[in-house]
């Protein structure tokens, strides 16, 4: 009776020990493999340039400013080393953004003071490598780049647009293996400028009072402009009395011609005359000229005036 119970007592462990043996092997089978590392990068897909006072890209500063770039860096499972790398979308692998064939050159620095992340080599080299390390957790590492324009480039006004893409891998005995990529757009408005400058309008005048003398001597004078603009620039003439000298009492008056630059300027009504001066650093010079033809009749005494408006605007 002993013997039986024995051997019914150990049948009956066999019986429960070989279910559990089975499902060990397959959550074996089920679990992912030793030192498995998983990375994810998220972070801005987007950056937009404003510059120090929110105006955009200045041609005029010299001054080097930056906008930052947020990532995040997610991990679980085992630890391991990884790095971040960045590469320019451009056709020529250029980091430049563009607009209608003018390039603004750019960079990305993992500190204010460098180094870059840019590289056209598409693992990158060390000397432009972010790196980074995760113990056997399950962790996340902010990173913050900063993105800048570099200060001093003369370029038309308008919209710039460009795009760079980073890449995360991981390294190890076989070399680095790619995880994750994030693209991201860049976007920044260059403002217009336009500076005026002449000797004849001392102190920030706006107004010029401008002698002609004796009209019947056919007298002329000129004013010069020094000018300074990103973009092509329109100049408008507006003469009150469309180009005639007026007479104090109404007797006849006088006709006279503006040239620019030596070409005429019909006065007989207002008008715009185009001034491309996107010249190398966009200077060039505009000389007005007001012309009084020789008198045909006798002049009758007075004083003679016109009130002649010059506009100069900035087209983008």
């Amino acid at each position: 009776m002993n013997a039986r119970h024995y051997v019914t007592a150990a049948l009956a462990v066999l019986a429960t020990c070989a279910p559990i043996d089975m499902a060990l092997a397959q959550m074996d089978m089920l679990a992912p493999p030793a030192g498995s590392c998983q990375l994810e990068l998220s972070g801005d897909t987007s950056i937009e340039w404003r510059g120090l006072y929110g105006r955009g890209y200045e041609v005029t500063s010299h001054e080097q400013n930056f906008e930052p770039v947020s990532l995040e860096v997610r991990h679980s499972g085992a630890a391991c080393d990884y790095y971040i790398v960045a590469t320019p979308m451009s056709p020529r692998g250029e980091n430049v953004l563009t607009n209608a064939g003018e390039k603004l050159y750019w960079d990305l620095l993992q500190d204010t003071n460098g180094p870059t992340l840019v590289s056209r080599d598409f693992l990158g080299s060390l000397a432009n490598q972010l790196g980074g390390r995760f113990g056997p957790v399950t962790a996340a590492q902010p990173i913050t780049l900063f993105f800048t324009i570099l200060p001093g480039q003369f370029v038309r006004g308008g919209n710039y647009s460009g795009r760079i893409l980073l890449r995360l891998f991981t390294t190890g005995d076989e070399g680095p293996e790619l995880v994750a990529e994030q693209p991201i757009a860049l976007i920044a408005t260059v403002a217009s400028i336009l500076e005026i400058r002449s000797d004849e309008f001392a102190g920030g005048q706006r107004e010029l009072t401008l002698d002609l003398g004796d009209l019947s001597t056919a007298p002329q004078r000129s004013i010069d402009f020094d000018l300074r603009s990103n973009a092509s620039i329109g100049v408008s003439f507006a003469s009150l009395n469309r180009g005639l000298l007026a007479h104090q009492f109404n007797a006849p008056g006088v006709p006279y011609d503006v040239r620019m630059n030596g070409f005429e300027i019909p006065l007989d009504y207002p008008r715009s005359q185009p001034l491309d001066l996107m010249a190398p650093g966009g200077s060039q010079s505009a000389t007005i000229e007001i012309i009084v033809p020789p008198a045909t009749d006798m002049l009758a005494a007075g004083h003679y005036t016109d009130a002649l408006t010059i506009t100069f605007t900035g087209d983008p």
